[in-house]
């Protein structure tokens, strides 16, 4: 059996089929320069309810999810019809979402950031490139010395000092808040 990729884990076919499909419905999605790129942990185990999936099938908790991530846009979600068209402003945005580690994981998540987070360093400095980091999992403290140390102290958006929960309504906002702020200086100085 394979070794994926984006987990480390021994999959099936199966695993590394829907790990392509996640990375090919982000790619849509993935602007050319990154202004923030949102750290997630790890994806929903249910397919429908990826970030990038524009079905309008998902679960309550994953609706909110991908609203509150949306709000970061300074758009209200509810002004579009269509995923698809939120994703785009996403996009349009600069915005770009992607997890530490690639594929859902179950109980064991702090060891899978924590096998996944060296190459994760790697991935920000060599592909994607951003101007700043928001960290959006409180299962990503750990790799907060790992990006300090790496020089993206000054470039991470954090609330007081640690990663956001996007499921909770007041981080929501601040998160959307905080990466506005961000946008806004980059707007500024294009530098």
């Amino acid at each position: 059996m394979p070794v994926c990729d984006g987990c480390g884990a021994i999959v099936d076919d199966a695993h590394i089929r829907a790990r392509i499909e996640r990375l090919e419905m982000a790619t849509r999605y993935r602007p050319i320069h990154i202004q923030v790129l949102l750290l997630d942990a790890a994806p929903t185990a249910r397919p429908e309810d990826f970030f990038y999936r524009a079905a309008g099938d998902r679960s309550a908790g994953s609706r909110a999810y991908f609203e509150a991530l949306i709000k970061c846009t300074g758009e209200d979600p509810a002004q579009f019809s269509r995923e698809a068209d939120a994703l785009a402003e996403f996009q349009k945005q600069g915005l770009f979402l992607t997890n530490v580690v690639e594929c859902p994981v179950g109980p064991d998540l702090n060891a899978a950031v924590g096998r996944c987070a060296p190459s994760l360093l790697k991935r920000i400095q060599f592909s994607y490139k951003p101007k700043y980091l928001a960290l959006i999992s409180p299962a990503l403290a750990s790799v907060i010395p790992m990006l300090s140390e790496g020089g993206w102290a000054e470039r991470l958006i954090l609330n007081a000092g640690a990663p956001f929960h996007p499921g909770s309504a007041d981080e929501a906002a601040d998160l959307a808040n905080g990466v506005r702020d961000k946008l806004a200086k980059t707007v500024g100085n294009p530098a």
